[in-house]
């Protein structure tokens, strides 16, 4: 788990051991770190360069860290069926490998290239294109596994036309012929091999060499720790990395992880959860309900006290003694160092959390009873952003503690590409580490590509299709160059319209419908000169005085329709309008009507409000989208706002 630290501007506390629990993350995500960025007009005509290619092509996934590219064409055949064929392209468009290749697959531990010729005929390839692995081995086991599955240990498991498994390495060498059913790596010496029912197991060697002979046994390894879980009679044990025995199987569960340091393993015995050392000792008494996490270079364990509930997941840090610590913790992270440990926990049933820093032992160093937030987001550590929560918004904190990004969006991530994306009503907003906008909120999803400095993008024709041929698929920059085309642009224009205003409202009266010309009274003309409307901006529109004059202004003009009144209608209107160059409210629509005369009253107000401050992108003003609720209720009063 990663520990998130929320704004706080803290008087005591070591700023050394801030810095080093808030930056541990480097260590795992440094080897992601993305390409620089492009100069402006260099990004603009490679992205041109990549569009005109992309064009060719049915589907692409995203670039690998070398900037290729695999790309997809999808052609019908004779019989009526269709058939994909695979290549790579790099991030000036070029061919590396031509759209002849049944599946191709980057690898996240390894340079290697997984390339299918058919489902009988798989290999691997190097970054000049020369077969390592030759195409002789299925391709089905290859195209199941997780790309960071491959080459673990920098090693993988292939087999052969025979369904039998071997062994190789990165450079192709072979270090267990195929011959087993099947193979798992528990470590780079250990391998677990299955007979042909693959009901029992056992494990050789790197030399072939059988160190568990097949038995009326199972083992079962798990990425990142050496140690094999042994199962004889329905009991758990543990095998050292090299295969002998280290606990016997006297255990009803095990948790073996990445996180089992200094010999301590959480076992079950029963239904109660305890630790014991290598030798079988008691670390920590079979007294708990839940599992218990090892925490590295700590004599520190995260305990769940009691099954997992709706709104806690009783989870708890406790010392070797026993003793809880922090109660409902909501995470926690050890320091690069690893004598300290920052928890953070909720207190009061849930409306605050507290921090508190310990060393290796449990030893307080530093509390911090107030954060001021409701919760905290993931935090990777490529940049200085910490996502925070308050009263349901989102917004970000810098590593001095100071508030940088109000908390005012629906949801805030970080990208390992140093940005953090942010979710408004009108899409994904991208910003950087001073909180700064780096691309407009105006598209369905957007992600790092690693490459260049730029990032991918989605935009759906509607929100509800899930299909690629239903969308646009591209790569953009920050300075506002994209793959797009000049047509697609359009497109994407014409589509966003299209969702944001369906079909002209209709507001309905008392004897039914408004006639068109009826209807014509309530809007004002659309801007011929000028169609473009933005639904982000650098400076939003704004009423003068702000959101709480706008309220109040609000609150003061409309009056309650007497049939409404009279008829107890309570409810909300939904209007939008645009925010013309020079501040004038021009298109007005009832997205969401209520009642003929309180829509009618709705319109009549806004159409009369003041000039308002126009929207500026890059100095310039732009017409600009608000929508505003007005809410009716039949206690003589109302209330209205941005």
């Amino acid at each position: 788990m990663m520990c998130i630290f929320a704004a706080l501007k803290p008087p005591i506390m070591n700023r050394a051991l801030i810095t080093a629990i808030l930056l541990l993350p480097l260590l795992a995500w440094g080897q992601m770190k993305p390409t620089a960025p492009l100069p402006p007009e260099e990004s603009r005509i490679r992205l041109q360069q990549l569009g005109d290619s992309l064009r060719k092509y049915d589907h692409f996934e995203n670039f690998d860290r070398h900037g290729w590219m695999v790309v997809e064409k999808v052609t019908k055949t004779p019989f009526g069926t269709y058939s994909s064929k695979y290549g790579i392209i790099n991030d000036k468009g070029q061919t590396i490998l031509p759209c002849e290749y049944s599946c191709i697959r980057f690898q996240d531990h390894s340079d290697l290239i997984m390339v299918a010729e058919n489902s009988h005929s798989a290999g691997f390839m190097n970054r000049q294109l020369e077969w390592v692995i030759p195409p002789k081995f299925q391709a089905e086991n290859w195209n199941e596994m997780e790309s960071d599955d491959f080459f673990e240990y920098g090693l993988i498991v292939a087999r052969d036309q025979n369904d039998r498994d071997g062994v190789f390495d990165s450079t192709g060498h072979e270090i267990l012929p195929c011959r087993y059913k099947s193979i798992q790596i528990a470590n780079p010496n250990l391998f677990i091999v299955s007979d042909w029912d693959n009901r029992i197991s056992g494990a050789v060697n790197r030399n072939g060499d059988t160190v568990v002979p097949f038995g009326g046994q199972m083992m079962y390894c798990y990425y990142g720790t050496p140690f094999v879980e042994i199962v004889r009679d329905e009991k758990s044990g543990v095998l050292n990395a090299q295969g002998k025995p280290l606990l016997p199987c006297v255990f009803d569960g095990l948790e073996l992880s990445s996180r089992i340091t200094q010999g301590r393993f959480p076992c079950r015995r029963g239904d109660k959860w305890g630790v014991v050392d290598s030798l079988g000792n008691s670390v920590l008494p079979f007294a708990y309900d839940g599992k218990i996490y090892t925490i590295s270079n700590m004599n520190l364990f995260a305990v769940r006290l009691q099954p997992m509930l709706d709104n806690d997941n009783g989870l708890a840090l406790v010392n070797l003694q026993g003793k809880i610590l922090a109660s409902k913790l909501s995470i926690w992270m050890e320091s690069i160092s690893g004598k300290s440990i920052a928890a953070i926990s909720y207190q009061d049933d849930y409306s605050r959390l507290q921090m508190d820093i310990y060393d290796a032992n449990g030893q307080l160093l530093d509390s911090y009873d107030d954060m001021k937030y409701d919760e905290v987001g993931e935090y990777y550590g490529l940049i200085s952003m910490i996502p925070v929560k308050r009263n349901g918004k989102w917004g970000f904190v810098n590593h001095d503690f100071e508030l940088i990004v109000p908390c005012q969006y629906e949801d805030a991530f970080l990208d390992w590409d140093g940005y953090a994306r942010v979710e408004t009503v009108n899409g994904f907003l991208l910003i950087d580490e001073r909180g700064e906008k780096v691309v407009e909120a105006r598209y369905d999803r957007i992600g790092p590509s690693g490459v260049n400095g730029w990032f991918r993008v989605l935009y759906k024709k509607k929100e509800s299709e899930d299909r690629w041929e239903d969308a646009l698929h591209g790569f953009i920059d920050r300075y506002g160059n994209s793959t797009f085309s000049e047509e697609e642009q359009k497109m994407l224009e014409k589509w966003r319209e299209a969702r944001l205003h369906p079909s002209p409202s209709v507001v309905k009266s008392a004897s039914g419908n408004y006639t068109p010309s009826e209807t014509r009274d309530l809007l004002v003309e659309d801007n011929d000169e000028d169609p473009l409307i933005c639904y982000y901006s650098e400076t939003m529109a704004e009423f003068p005085g702000g959101p709480d004059s706008l309220h109040a202004y609000l609150s003061r003009t409309i009056q309650y329709p007497q049939d409404a009144r009279d008829k107890d209608i309570s409810g909300t209107v939904l209007a939008e309008f645009v925010v013309e160059k020079d501040g004038r409210v021009g298109q007005v629509t009832i997205k969401v009507p209520l009642f003929p005369s309180c829509d009618e009253e709705v319109v009549r107000v806004l159409q009369q409000m003041p000039l308002w401050k126009p929207a500026t992108n890059q100095g310039q003003p732009v017409r600009y989208f608000i929508s505003v609720p007005v809410t009716f209720r039949n206690d003589t009063s109302l209330e209205g706002g941005d």
